[in-house]
């Protein structure tokens, strides 16, 4: 196995195909074209095995509001880990690695989850505690998303207050 960090631009084809693949098999509740889309256009982190992609984490850049002030972040998208390969601490190295590459690009990360709050925190991350909302073409709307928000301040002084209203730009698919 190797893991690797690879700019969206760098995955070819057939490393694409095997991604989404592996989300069809990580996601069995469902994994939307949008998702699809929202994993591109920043850097992936994989771990390989004979050629094929079985852990992946990507971040991408966004702007996030936090109280009055926009701010390109990393939002870390489409984390999975291949059912066969799970509890070999594949999703830990590949998080691990896209912590360095996100150190290198941007000074917050941020991403949503439901039921894997605990490894995000055994990571670094911590619980959004404010408000969020997405702006939308017709307004700023509350949006409920809150409670699965998690930050990784590589730069504590720019976002020092977790209770503060957070805002995304809306994008087809999930907001966040």
């Amino acid at each position: 196995m190797d893991l690797v960090a690879l700019g969206s631009a760098d995955l070819d084809h057939a490393t694409r195909a095997g991604l989404r693949a592996l989300w069809d098999l990580a996601f069995p509740e469902g994994f939307s074209d949008e998702d699809e889309a929202h994993a591109y256009g920043g850097v992936h982190v994989l771990v390989r095995a004979d050629g094929d992609p079985v852990a992946h984490a990507s971040a991408v850049p966004r702007r996030i509001r936090f109280g009055p002030t926009w701010h390109t972040v990393a939002y870390v998208e489409a984390v999975a880990t291949h059912p066969a390969h799970r509890g070999r601490g594949l999703g830990r190295a590949v998080m691990q690695r896209l912590h360095d590459e996100i150190a290198g690009r941007w000074p917050v990360a941020m991403l949503s989850t439901g039921s894997a709050t605990g490894f995000y925190e055994r990571l670094g991350w911590e619980r959004w505690q404010g408000t969020s909302y997405t702006r939308t073409p017709t307004g700023t709307v509350a949006d409920g998303e809150q409670d699965g928000l998690m930050i990784l301040r590589l730069d504590p002084l720019l976002v020092p207050d977790l209770r503060v209203h957070v805002v995304c730009e809306d994008r087809p698919g999930d907001a966040w």
